[in-house]
């Protein structure tokens, strides 16, 4: 069965491990299950999650990562864009250059005329908790000017240890409001990055399960796919207390609810033992 797993808030949060999910997605794996760890983060290359992840006691599969900075990354060689302003952190910034993309931060200029000399052909917007108002206004100036505006997420919410911090979104909104145009978002809750984790795994996405934290994007990314999903209560959930699920609307709905390791692990025997492939 393929696990597609959600990092910040489901393996860990901040640099802290969320107890006992590591060893249990490394006993499923042991078990014949695959592992394809499914992130919206947007600060971070995919080459430096390995530590974190081994840190946890969690698997790296076969298939490894699949980042919503890659996916960005992807679109925007896709579309042939080349001069990729980032409002966002280095790793957003050497994410997009692993791509072959020149990508260049808005510190690097102070203005209007110096994005115009260089030729912006797209902006992008990642979690940076160094950025300013310089770092703001030179976005804008870019958007302004006629970039799009691609972004890897709208997660208003990113959970540290002890408390949820504004993540990537709230600099979306910021970009947004000062501009008058509204972004095109890659990762979740856009299925896209399920529909990778099932191809690169050779299966039917239909009988994945969507392991994830966030009603708003992982949940919703697992129903707008077509898959199985475990909101576990330990990252997003757990600053926000018990999610009614009644209340959520259809789309965010998980197929089971799982406050700890223990119960999500109990939810995975179930269905290994069911025997069937849809639960």
């Amino acid at each position: 069965m393929l696990l597609c797993v959600d990092l910040d808030g489901v393996v860990y949060r901040g640099s802290e491990p969320v107890p006992g999910v590591g060893p249990l997605l490394t006993e499923r794996v042991a078990g014949g299950d695959r592992v394809v760890y499914v992130t919206n983060n947007s600060f971070l290359r995919r080459v430096e999650y390995r530590s974190r992840i081994e840190a946890c006691g969690a698997p790296l599969s076969t298939h490894g990562i699949i980042t919503a900075a890659s996916a960005v990354a992807q679109h925007f060689v896709d579309k042939g864009y080349r001069h990729i302003l980032v409002y966002g952190a280095e790793g957003l910034a050497a994410e997009l250059r692993d791509a072959g993309l020149d990508a260049c931060r808005t510190a690097e200029f102070d203005g209007p005329e110096s994005l115009a000399v260089w030729g912006v052909d797209a902006v992008t917007v990642g979690l940076d908790r160094e950025s300013d108002w310089h770092d703001l206004a030179v976005a804008t100036d870019a958007v302004r000017a006629g970039a799009p505006l691609i972004v890897p997420n709208r997660d208003a919410n990113y959970p540290d240890p002890g408390r949820l911090v504004p993540g990537t979104g709230a600099a979306v909104a910021a970009l947004e409001a000062a501009t008058g145009v509204r972004a095109t978002a890659i990762g979740k809750p856009a299925p896209d990055l399920l529909l990778q984790a099932a191809a690169l795994d050779g299966s039917d996405i239909r009988d994945a399960i969507m392991i994830g934290d966030s009603p708003a994007t992982d949940i919703a990314a697992a129903n707008a796919a077509g898959c199985r999903s475990i909101l576990l209560m330990t990252g997003v959930g757990a600053g926000v207390g018990a999610v009614q699920i009644d209340d959520l609307p259809a789309a965010q709905r998980p197929t089971w609810v799982a406050r700890d390791a223990a119960e999500m692990a109990g939810i995975l025997t179930a269905v290994t033992a069911s025997g069937v492939a849809r639960g």
